[in-house]
């Protein structure tokens, strides 16, 4: 039996309970969370170890967690102020891949009108090598490769580095170790050059077994080695005598720098600026002091760029005074004494030649080249030829012989071709590219012709009983017509010639 009911006050009625009045609107003060709809964004997609940041638009106020519901686990939180309308989450991915199902919760309840699914795979990297610019012959020079994981990873890539040359030879292979930095993995090798040179390097990450992150190869790096250690090094004969002339040498590193050498002596010039022809400046100096003297010598570059580097030598008295011979090569200029001077195959000039003395000159070559007089022949493409250049003296000098070194390389092959030049024809217009009984290239080999594939249709290729080798212009085109002939390995470089037409 129900002796009464209990009452239930509205919920925007007031009560007084013990005393306490209680207003029931203020409970209304701000919605339930359940109620909010903020959009969560942020990336998709991510690497390993990788700091990411999500955002929640039309936050509320208050403290806001990001969960994965996967497992439970809060990622990162962040509070609102009155009046934010967005919340940025901060936190590192996890270091193996996985799927983040990513929502925010305040006070229990899910907050956000969507769930954010981010994919954290394998991550990206960039290796890098460096090494000095410039070690002396001889000495250690400490090679670095460092493997970075891409967009901000933090995971250290683990696995090997392999050490290439230029011609992709492997050089060392080293394990890496964790560093510098967060997210790097290093190795270094201290290496030692031999010989003068410019040597090339590269590095190469292979990623250890179960690595999350990928394999990459550096950009080639180089290391200039030289005699002095510097980008500049000076040569003169091991022994020097007041009034006998010496040929100074200066190489300059790398070989395909453009600039001029100076020369001194105890720091005053003995030469002007001498141009650097393939990292070489060569300067022909008669000593007219005898005892110690410190020679230099000191380069600037077309960039602005400059070096020097001195060398303390010794002068011994004057003797008679030696014949001097000047040979100049015509549209080249003169050849300095022990100089190197590379020929190419077919070669044919004659030289300039004079001396101090008045007396004549008289040229003697060994290797495949031959010399007539003051004319040099060369017969080869390959190997070298030593040339010496004498005078008997006369006048009061003493007789003198110069060497030169000529290394031989492939001559240019050449050929006449009757071919008209690129340009409009009309169609059915037929020209001829070769003549009958046109002789071959110098190289003694056949020009081959063919038509570009793309515009073949705009021209045809014939060859008429009389030996000659015509085109006709079929329609209104362009087509491209060149004639080759290989290369003779060794002895001539291969052969090209290349003709435009277009009909009209």
């Amino acid at each position: 039996m129900r002796f009464f009911e209990k009452w239930r006050a509205p919920r925007a009625a007031v009560a007084t309970i013990g005393g306490l009045a209680i207003a029931a609107a203020g409970l209304t003060v701000a919605a339930p969370a359940a109620n909010a709809a903020g959009s969560l964004t942020g990336p998709t997609s991510a690497g390993v170890s990788q700091n990411v940041t999500v955002t929640l638009a039309g936050a509320p106020m208050g403290l806001v967690d990001l969960t994965d519901t996967n497992t439970g686990q809060e990622v990162s939180s962040a509070s609102a102020g009155l009046g934010d309308q967005t919340l940025s989450f901060y936190f590192t991915t996890p270091s193996y891949p996985t799927t983040l199902n990513l929502v925010a919760y305040q006070n229990g309840q899910q907050i956000s009108s969507n769930n954010l699914v981010m994919t954290v795979g394998g991550i990206g990297t960039t290796t890098t090598i460096s090494a000095p610019n410039t070690v002396k012959v001889g000495q250690q020079a400490k090679i670095t490769a460092t493997v970075t994981s891409n967009n901000g990873s933090q995971y250290n890539p683990p696995g090997q580095v392999v050490i290439k040359d230029a011609n992709g030879a492997t050089l060392q292979t080293m394990g890496l170790t964790n560093g510098p930095g967060a997210g790097q993995s290093y190795a270094y090798w201290r290496w030692t050059p031999t010989t003068a040179n410019t040597y090339y390097f590269t590095a190469t990450y292979v990623p250890a077994a179960g690595s999350q992150a990928s394999a990459s190869t550096s950009a080639q790096d180089s290391i200039i080695a030289t005699p002095s250690g510097g980008t500049i090094s000076l040569t003169a004969p091991p022994t020097m005598t007041q009034g006998v002339p010496v040929t100074l040498t200066a190489s300059v590193a790398p070989a395909n720098t453009q600039g001029t050498v100076g020369f001194t002596l105890n720091g005053a010039p003995i030469s002007a600026a001498i141009p650097i022809v393939n990292g070489i400046a060569t300067f022909q100096w008669t000593p007219n002091v005898a005892g110690q003297v410190t020679l230099g010598a000191s380069y600037t570059t077309n960039a602005g760029g400059s070096g020097s580097t001195t060398d303390v030598v010794t002068i011994s008295g004057a003797p008679a005074q030696s014949d001097q011979i000047t040979l100049v090569q015509p549209g080249w200029g003169a050849w300095a004494p022990n100089g190197s001077y590379p020929m190419g195959n077919g070669s044919n000039f004659a030289f300039q030649a004079s001396t101090l003395s008045g007396a004549p000159v008289t040229l003697a070559i060994t290797g495949p080249c031959t010399v007539t007089g003051l004319t040099l022949t060369v017969n080869q493409g390959n190997g070298a030829c030593n040339m010496t250049a004498s005078s008997p003296g006369g006048n009061g000098y003493a007789p003198v012989t110069y060497g030169y070194n000529i290394p031989l390389i492939p001559g240019i092959q050449t050929a006449d071709v009757s071919a008209p030049p690129s340009g409009r024809y009309k169609v059915g217009r037929v020209l001829v590219l070769e003549s009958p009984g046109q002789t071959d290239t110098n190289a003694g080999q056949n020009i081959r012709w063919k038509i570009k594939k793309k515009g073949r249709s705009n021209c045809k290729l014939l060859y008429p009983d009389n030996g000659s080798v015509t085109v006709r212009i079929q329609k209104k085109g362009e087509c491209t017509v060149i004639g080759s002939a290989p290369r003779v390995a060794g002895q001539w470089q291969a052969f090209k010639t290349a003709r435009k037409y277009r009909g009209r």
